[in-house]
């Protein structure tokens, strides 16, 4: 059997599994088909006479014929919604009819995207695995099922990979729930067709090597939960629940986003986010495929670097990038052409610095001089434009803070770092402020890890947001015995643009959309996997949609100048997850948010974990 379904998917390109299925669905007739019924379908559609089916299966020519009038022709010509008469023995208009796109049979594989320089994937490549290798096997075998455009016979992996990861870890895999997603778009184009919903595809850069594919997972949370209540309705419009139950994929969702005729693809594309690769081409290549894929616009990069270098190519093309986590204050300054297609919803760096100094500066009594610390990368924009800023506010209180001799070579070897830590020891240190650079060195991330274990003399410790990672608080784990927790004041803190503790917009604030946010990323992934990078995604989304519902924008191209007029020329504002959004000339966000946060120690939970302070 297997093999007459692999011939004619080959030879026809033909969902040949789908069709049989929607041949059990039929009313009819209560009655399955057999495997004989299945084999005489796969070798007529093949061109195979009845004489030569009854040899293959060493039966009468006869029986063939009975089987075809009581049982198959009679569910064909259901389904296709003529008399059985024009179809019976006319095994080209069943082929004509399976093969006209509108019908949903025709094998569309989507293209080959993955080279090299480039690695794209609607469904057909994995980039999050987790530790179950059942779990493994089943995102392996919808990803080739991907591949071949057997969409539902993919999306019945990726159902099973979900399910089972949900059972085994207790969440969600985002990934996973984009890829179940987007099988649903393509199994039921037809329909979203007939029914005028128009699809449209954004895609989603995120950096898969860093930091073990955390930083990624937490950018596509934000995405994967955005997409499936935009979706939902959608799918309900088309009744799709009759044919596929989703009651697994549906949590007890508190609010969808309901926009008319709309539905979200989403392309996810891995950036290797190294600076020095001379063939790292992700923002050229995807540019470059933009049309080929209808792509509408660019939700992307995470470090400054990658960003800035990638403006060039979405610039020449006509796409919008809207930006989640890039917060270098370079980014301000771009040239008119490039500043057109940019808007970021994150916290420049002026702005994050500004609110950790103005947090540090009361903790500190004005009698005594504190001494400060800042630890970063001399080789990272983003890592630079926050050191100048913090240092800019801090400097005004000479007063009150004096500063060390610095440390730019944080990307080092950590043995050359261990000295600069020894130099602070000596001199009694007060205040080390850490700023890793976003992934594009990985020694920068694992040194500022390797500080923050460290108890100098009390000190605090502050970082940037690159700081906040679950890693601090695995590392603090590491050094902190359970039973000495409570003999112990960690003192490190962050600024970050987003907290679900958040009190204007968290869980249970007055920001009722960040507060379904909270409450239905909690069901699919735990609150506390729910960080800023999520939130910033999110609304990264929302802001697109809010524009294609205002002006039901038919390409890229138009869709650039309909953000553009709505956010930069009317100066309309969106209320987000992040709360107000509004949009100066430049793509900077007006007022954009900023939250401190600290680590201390659950003690009910017995855990470190990150709280707003």
């Amino acid at each position: 059997m297997c093999e007459n379904c692999r011939q004619v998917r080959e030879n026809l390109a033909i969902n040949i599994e789908v069709f049989l299925q929607k041949l059990d669905d039929i009313p009819i007739d209560t009655k399955k088909l057999t495997q004989l019924d299945k084999k005489i379908i796969c070798n007529s559609l093949l061109g195979l006479s009845r004489q030569q089916i009854a040899e293959i299966v060493s039966l009468p020519s006869i029986k063939i014929a009975d089987r075809l009038s009581r049982y198959i022709y009679p569910k064909i010509a259901y389904l296709m919604g003529v008399d059985q008469e024009e179809i019976a023995g006319n095994w080209v208009i069943i082929i004509n009819f399976l093969l006209n796109i509108h019908n949903g049979y025709k094998l569309n594989p989507p293209p080959q995207l993955n080279s090299d320089n480039f690695q794209g994937s609607f469904g057909r490549q994995i980039f999050l695995y987790p530790a179950n290798q059942k779990i493994v096997q089943c995102q392996m075998k919808g990803a080739n099922f991907y591949q071949q455009g057997l969409y539902y016979q993919a999306l019945q992996c990726f159902l099973e990979a979900w399910n089972l990861e949900i059972k085994d870890y207790g969440i969600g895999n985002p990934e996973i729930l984009i890829y179940i997603s987007n099988c649903l778009i393509e199994h039921t184009k037809s329909d979203l067709q007939k029914n005028n919903i128009k699809i449209y595809t954004l895609a989603v850069v995120a950096p898969f090597y860093h930091n073990q594919g955390s930083v990624a997972a937490e950018i596509l949370r934000g995405i994967a939960q955005i997409q499936l209540q935009v979706n939902l309705p959608s799918f309900d419009k088309i009744s799709l629940d009759k044919e596929i139950n989703l009651d697994n994929l549906k949590p007890q969702i508190l609010s969808t986003l309901t926009y008319s005729q709309i539905i979200l693809q989403i392309l996810v594309v891995n950036d290797p986010n190294n600076l020095y690769n001379p063939y790292n081409q992700t923002a050229e290549k995807l540019a470059e495929l933009a049309p080929q894929l209808n792509v509408d616009a660019i939700i992307g990069h995470y470090s400054s670097e990658m960003t800035k270098n990638a403006l060039h190519f979405y610039t020449q093309k006509g796409l919008a990038l809207v930006n989640a986590s890039s917060t270098s204050n370079e980014l301000s300054q771009l040239f008119i052409d490039e500043s057109v297609c940019f808007f970021r919803l994150t916290t420049p760096d002026a702005v994050n610095a500004e609110k950790m100094a103005n947090y540090l500066i009361p903790k500190f009594p004005e009698q005594s001089l504190n001494k400060v610390a800042i630890i970063y990368n001399q080789n990272s924009s983003y890592s630079i434009s926050y050191r100048n800023s913090i240092r800019q506010y801090l400097e005004q209180y000479k007063d009150k803070f004096v500063f060390l001799k610095e440390c730019n070579y944080l990307s080092e070897n950590y043995l050359k770092v261990q000295g600069y830590i020894e130099y602070l020891k000596e001199n009694n240190v007060d205040i080390i402020i850490i700023i890793p650079d976003g992934g594009i060195e990985p020694n920068s991330f694992e040194n500022a890890g390797l500080i923050s274990r460290l108890n100098i003399n009390n000190c605090l410790i502050a970082g940037s947001a690159t700081f906040y990672h679950d890693n601090v608080l695995n590392w603090l784990h590491e050094q902190t015995p359970i039973k000495h927790t409570n003999e112990i004041t960690r003192q490190i803190i962050a600024c970050v643009p987003w907290h679900w503790q958040s009190r204007e917009n968290g869980w249970e604030s007055s920001n009722s959309l960040a507060d379904n946010f909270c409450k239905l990323g909690n069901q699919l992934w735990g609150i506390e996997n729910l960080t800023w990078r999520s939130a910033t995604a999110f609304d990264s989304v929302l802001i697109i949609l809010k524009v294609i519902e205002e002006y039901r924008s038919q390409s890229s191209k138009d869709l650039l100048i309909h953000m553009d007029q709505y956010f930069k020329k009317k100066k309309k504002q969106v209320k987000g997850v992040t709360g107000i959004i509004q949009f100066e000339k430049n793509g900077d966000r007006l007022h954009p948010p900023a939250e401190i946060v600290g680590i201390k120690w659950d003690t009910k939970q017995q855990k470190w974990r990150w709280e707003i302070c």
